[in-house]
C-alpha cells in the first residue's frame, strides 16, 4: 500500500506541474495570436487582456489535462524505471496490476474533478467568450437591442428560422416556420412578423400561411411550440458551450437545435466519455514503459508513450466526427475509441503479468 501511494502521489505531482506549464505555456502562444484582436474592442488594455485570460483558461486546461495526464504518467514510471524503484516495487512482491491500478485510480478520480470543472467553469466561460468575441471584445455591450439575424433551429418536426433575435431572446422579428409531415414533405409553411415572450407564450403579429399542402385545406394559423426565449440565445451555441442538462433538451422527446438531433447526441455522449480520458492516459503511458523495459532508453518510452497518445486523440477525433455527421449511431462515436484502447491496454498489461515482465 506504502509503494503504490508512492507511485500515485509521484503521478499527481507531475501531472499538476505539467498542466500548469502546459496551459502558461499555450496561453502565451493564444495570447500573442489574439492579443490586437481583444484590444482592437477599445477597453482598457489590462482589463481587456486580463479578462480574456481569464475566460480563456478553463478551456486550456480541459483541452491539455489528457496530455498532462500522459505525460505524467510517463515521466513518473521512466523516472522511479532509472532509480530502480520500479525493479525494487517488483521484487517486494508489486504486480504489474497494482502498479498500473494505482495510477488508473488517480486517473478516475482526476476524470470526475474534471468533469465537474468542464460542466460547472468550463461551460460557462466557452459561452461568455464567445458572446465577447461576436461583441467585438467591446468593453461595455452595444445598446441596439439586436442579438442575432438570419437564425434557424428545428423542434420536433418543424422548422424555424428567425429573421433576427432581440432583447435577449424575448423579441423575434421575421419568423418562418416550416412544417414537415413523417416522411419530411412539406406540410405547411407559415410567416409570422413579429412574435414578443409573453411570460409564457408568444404574443405573435402578422401570421399567414404562404405555402405548403395545407393551402388546399386551411386550417387554423398558430404557433404552438414549448421555445422559450433563452433556446434562441443559446441555439447555434456548440455544445461544449452547453452543459449536460442543457445538451439532454437537444436530445429529447421535443428535440430542439440548429443541428440535426444525432449531433447533439452524439456530443451527449462526448461529454461524460471525454473526461474518462485522464484514466486511460496513465494506461497507455504504462503499455509504453512496460513496453520497453528492456532497452533501458526513457526517450524511447516517452516517445513511444506520446506516439500512443496522439494515436489515441487522432482516432477518437476521426470518430467522434463521423457521429456529428450521422455516419455511425451516438454512443458508438463517443465510447469506442475509449472501449478499444482501453481494452487493448489490459489485454497488454495482462500479458506482462502472466509472462512475468519484470521493469
Amino acid at each position: 500500500m506504502i509503494l503504490s501511494r508512492y507511485l500515485m502521489r509521484a503521478f499527481l505531482a507531475r501531472f499538476v506541474g505539467l498542466l500548469l506549464g502546459l496551459v502558461l505555456f499555450l496561453q502565451t502562444l493564444d495570447l500573442l495570436a489574439n492579443a490586437n484582436e481583444v484590444l482592437a474592442g477599445g477597453g482598457a488594455p489590462l482589463d481587456s487582456i486580463t479578462r480574456y485570460v481569464v475566460l480563456r483558461i478553463p478551456s486550456l486546461i480541459e483541452t491539455v489535462a489528457p496530455l498532462a495526464a500522459l505525460l505524467g504518467a510517463l515521466t513518473a514510471l521512466v523516472t522511479m524505471a532509472k532509480n530502480s524503484e520500479v525493479l525494487a516495487m517488483r521484487a517486494a512482491g508489486r504486480s504489474v496490476l497494482s502498479l498500473v491500478g494505482g495510477l488508473v485510480a488517480v486517473g478516475s478520480a482526476l476524470s470526475i474533478l474534471l468533469f465537474l470543472f468542464s460542466e460547472t467553469i468550463v461551460v460557462r466561460t466557452n459561452g461568455a467568450l464567445e458572446d465577447w468575441r461576436d461583441a467585438g471584445f467591446r468593453a461595455t455591450p452595444m445598446d441596439s437591442g439586436d442579438e442575432g439575424e438570419n437564425s434557424w433551429l428545428m423542434e420536433d418536426n418543424t422548422i424555424v428560422r428567425v429573421g433576427h433575435v432581440n432583447r435577449g431572446g424575448t423579441e423575434l422579428v421575421n419568423l418562418r416556420l416550416i412544417k414537415q409531415g413523417s416522411d419530411a414533405e412539406i406540410l405547411d409553411i407559415i410567416d409570422i412578423d413579429h412574435a414578443v415572450w409573453a411570460g409564457d407564450h408568444w404574443d405573435i403579429a402578422g401570421i399567414r400561411r404562404v405555402g405548403g399542402t395545407a393551402l388546399d385545406q386551411p386550417t387554423p394559423l398558430d404557433w404552438k411550440t414549448s421555445l422559450r426565449p433563452e433556446h434562441f440565445m443559446r441555439f447555434a451555441n456548440h455544445p461544449n458551450e452547453l452543459s449536460l442538462n442543457a445538451l439532454q433538451e437537444y436530445v429529447g422527446n421535443v428535440a430542439i437545435g440548429s443541428r440535426p438531433q444525432y449531433f447533439y447526441d452524439t456530443w451527449l455522449h462526448q461529454k461524460i466519455a471525454g473526461p474518462i480520458v485522464l484514466a486511460l492516459m496513465p494506461l497507455l503511458a504504462a503499455i509504453a514503459a512496460f513496453s520497453h523495459h528492456r532497452q533501458g532508453s526513457a526517450v524511447l518510452t516517452v516517445v513511444w508513450g506520446i506516439t500512443l497518445g496522439f494515436l489515441f486523440i487522432v482516432i477518437d477525433n476521426m470518430i467522434l466526427a463521423m457521429g456529428q455527421f450521422g455516419s455511425l449511431p451516438p454512443f458508438m462515436a463517443a465510447w469506442l475509441p475509449l472501449i478499444l484502447f482501453a481494452t487493448l491496454g489490459v489485454w497488454i498489461v495482462f500479458s506482462f503479468e502472466n509472462t512475468g515482465a519484470r521493469t
